[in-house]
Formats: structure tokens, C-alpha cells, sequence
């Protein structure tokens, strides 16, 4: 189950309450109690905002090891491979 409603005692907005005669009673309210599921979704989600796209570290190390001669690339074949991917073919 993702979420639960349940009813509970209406909580007025100061407007409500100005707008409202005395003695009058206002309708419940529904309230919304999320799943654990749904709780620990939310968690990931702002944990996951907070994090990069990009893990740097690894870049300079990538980047240190390329300039050190440590790892070397063949372009034409990192190019060809990169036309694949973005043709839709890899």
C-alpha cells in the first residue's frame, strides 16, 4: 500500500477561522500517513539529489593515468564506438 488516508480534527488556517461564525464547526480533514515504502522512496530520492552525476575522483584518476602514459586510448576505436552508441547500434 503506498499511502493511507484517515480523518482527524480539521486544523483552521487563521483566514478560515476569521471568515467562520462563532460556534460553527468546520468539516475533517484528510490526512495522509505515507508507507514505509513510501517513506524510505522519499529518503532515497533527496539522498540521490544531493549526490553528483559525475564521481570526480575517478575522473582525476583517469585523468592522472592517461597523463602519466599508465593507460592509453585508441581514439579511432573510442570514436567509432561512440558513433555506434549515439547511431543506436551498440
Amino acid at each position: 500500500m503506498i499511502g493511507k488516508i484517515s480523518h482527524s480534527q480539521p486544523v483552521a488556517l487563521p483566514t478560515e477561522a476569521a471568515n467562520k461564525p462563532a460556534g460553527a464547526k468546520a468539516a475533517p480533514v484528510a490526512q495522509v500517513e505515507l508507507s514505509h515504502d513510501m517513506q524510505s522512496l522519499q529518503s532515497a530520492k533527496q539522498a540521490m539529489a544531493k549526490t553528483s552525476d559525475v564521481d570526480m575522483d575517478k575522473v582525476a584518476e583517469m585523468k592522472a593515468m592517461l597523463k602519466s602514459g599508465n593507460i592509453s586510448v585508441n581514439l579511432d576505436s573510442l570514436a567509432g564506438s561512440m558513433v555506434d552508441f549515439y547511431q543506436g547500434q551498440s
